[in-house]
């Protein structure tokens, strides 16, 4: 009896594998695939059927991939490198440090107080108007010298 059941057995393995790879093949992004573009991939698998299919998912599928479908991730929450325990690391500026708000609130790198900050940013404007007033004299003297 089970050696009447074995090769059906086997036969319901693979064209459940083989639809599995044909349905993965069509969902997955061309980006994500190795080896050979899509369409070469999916007349591999159709036509080469348990072959094509053991031959996706060895080299074509990509690394990573979950069990779902077309999913580039082992689970839809969690990426493979925290499914084994790497957590993926952030860049870090100067402002990521713990005391760089406390740095920045409290004076300048200088020292300075917010008083004489406010007083050097009025003169600053002061001139930059002063200058522009210039300019716009000059402006108006050279038109009318035409």
């Amino acid at each position: 009896m089970f050696r009447l059941a074995l090769p059906s057995l086997l036969g319901l393995i693979a064209f459940c594998v083989w639809i599995y790879a044909v349905l993965d093949v069509i969902q997955t992004d061309e980006i994500l695939m190795r080896n050979l573009p899509k369409m070469p991939w999916v007349f591999i698998v159709i036509f080469l059927g348990p072959v094509g299919s053991v031959a996706w998912l060895a080299v074509g599928r990509p690394i990573g991939a979950g069990f779902h479908a077309g999913t580039t991730r082992a689970s839809p929450n969690r990426s493979w490198q925290q499914e084994r325990g790497f957590e993926p690391r952030r860049p870090r500026g100067v402002e990521d440090r713990d005391d760089w708000r406390a740095s920045t609130s409290a004076s300048s790198p200088s020292g300075e107080s917010a008083a004489a900050r406010e007083r050097r940013l009025q003169e600053w404007e002061a001139e930059l108007e002063r200058r522009e007033s210039e300019i716009d004299g000059d402006v108006d003297g050279d038109d009318t010298a035409d």
